[in-house]
């Protein structure tokens, strides 16, 4: 079997793009034919892949508007044309990747991190007539494709399959993400000191969906209960919410609390997983699916919002806290260390267990055989 690994640009090194990445070396390994088609990658990202992976790139430069969506989507399908006929699969992720199957004459599995919907945000009454129209109309193509041209989709839990089933009519596979049990289990060789300080970390690109605002909201009703309290926002930073977390940071005198390092590579979020006290993990229902497990890892205790997708694998296993109180939650921790210490060590034995790269990879094989031989 043979598989072509289709995504739009890799711009930055996030959770989607690591599944892509661990992926790609798994099918390395395992000597399986593959090869990897994107608009572009990051040289962090391409020094984690092994060299045994061909990596087809096509030119592109981003504008930040809708022209990328359309660019990418031709760039990717013009790409696909161009090499289908070497592969057996076409294995698409991230959007706007799977309208690529229009033009896809073999099987295609649509590996679906987050729908349309979800990623560009649903017409709403406060955009222009055009706006929504334009919204509209694309959501329209997109299931039309989906339902027509895609033979398999993945999604990672329950909450994302609903979803899915609910905007498209498909029952797509639930295949869990893997963790890097093995990297965040062993403490770094340097542990970033906290100098007495009560940390709590926050990681992921700033993204109103990531919802960093929240989390600076809960640190501000407590600095006066936590004299010792700081917060290290890591992620990528830009943009206009990135301007209204800043501003609120301003506005309250929180710039000595508050730390904001900017995007951290693997090595240094492992770090930062070790020197907190706590993960809160506020997100809503898009993303975010890898960090409170390798947070787990770490024995790192965590805090996730009910919204986040994850969060009922959470709340039965008992690994963590899912709560809208996030101030009340970091209390509690604060108060009642040694507990929550132990409950970060049972989600570390359920990491373990269940949530390896090699159990995610070998089912996505198998999504690709049925693909590709229970047509």
């Amino acid at each position: 079997m043979r598989v072509l690994i289709a995504a739009p640009q890799l711009y930055i090194y996030g959770g989607a793009e690591l599944v892509i990445v661990e992926l790609l070396n798994y099918l390395s390994r395992n000597k399986i034919e593959h090869a990897l088609l994107t608009t572009g990658v990051i040289p962090e990202i391409q020094r984690d892949i092994t060299n045994n992976t061909e990596c087809i790139t096509l030119p592109f430069e981003a504008s930040n508007d809708w022209r990328d969506l359309l660019k990418n989507t031709w760039l990717l399908s013009k790409g696909i044309r161009r090499h289908a006929e070497r592969f057996d699969v076409i294995n698409l992720h991230n959007c706007p990747a799977e309208l690529a199957a229009f033009t896809v004459s073999k099987p295609a599995v649509w590996l679906c991190n987050e729908p349309p919907e979800v990623f560009l945000g649903g017409a709403t009454a406060s955009e222009s007539v055009q706006k929504r129209l334009a919204k509209s109309l694309f959501y329209d193509i997109d299931k039309f494709i989906v339902r027509r041209f895609v033979r398999n989709v993945v999604v990672a839990d329950e909450f994302n399959a609903a979803r899915f089933q609910s905007l498209y009519g498909i029952t797509p596979k639930i295949i869990p993400y893997g963790i890097n049990y093995e990297f965040f289990s062993n403490p770094p060789e340097t542990i970033p000191p906290n100098a007495g300080r009560f940390t709590v970390l926050q990681s992921g690109m700033f993204n109103p969906y990531k919802n960093q605002l929240e989390t600076v909201r809960a640190i501000n009703a407590l600095r006066d209960k936590i004299p010792e309290i700081r917060l290290i926002l890591a992620g990528f930073q830009g943009g206009a919410y990135f301007e209204e977390v800043k501003r609120y940071i301003d506005e309250h005198g929180l710039n000595d609390i508050v730390e904001l390092p900017g995007h951290m590579n693997r090595e240094k979020l492992r770090e930062l997983y070790y020197a907190a006290n706590i993960l809160l993990h506020p997100v809503k229902s898009q993303g975010g699916w890898l960090s409170p497990f390798e947070a787990l890892a770490a024995e790192t205790p965590v805090v996730v919002s009910p919204e986040m997708t994850a969060a009922p694998m959470i709340s039965s296993g008992a690994l963590g806290t899912v709560t809208l109180d996030y101030a009340g939650a970091i209390m509690d921790i604060y108060l009642n260390r040694q507990i929550y210490k132990e409950t970060a060590r049972r989600g570390k034995q359920f990491v373990k267990d269940n949530l390896t790269w090699g159990q995610f990879c070998g089912k996505m094989v198998n999504a690709f055989e049925e693909a590709l031989y229970h047509a």
